[in-house]
């Protein structure tokens, strides 16, 4: 397994699904960009914090089932 899809796997299973905040400085770069899927942009630990702590408020036991990943480079893509 490459590096993308474990650090993919990682930030769903652990970040995502487990709510651990914990990990966010260890697989997401501090100047890390996120585009969520409700059309928010935000930047960095602490906004990508916000939008966990919002989604995980709102939908409660939410979590990701990952079906696909395609990586590219140094890029990765997970379909839901």
């Amino acid at each position: 397994m490459n590096i993308e899809i474990e650090l993919v796997n990682k930030f769903y299973e652990e970040i995502w699904n487990n709510h651990d905040k914990t990990v966010i400085p260890l697989i997401l770069h501090s100047s890390f960009v996120f585009r969520g899927s409700l059309g928010n942009e935000k930047h960095g630990h602490e906004g990508f914090t916000e939008y966990l702590d919002m989604v995980h408020n709102a939908l409660g036991g939410y979590t990701c089932t990952i079906k696909e990943i395609v990586t590219e480079q140094s890029k990765a893509f997970a379909k839901m």
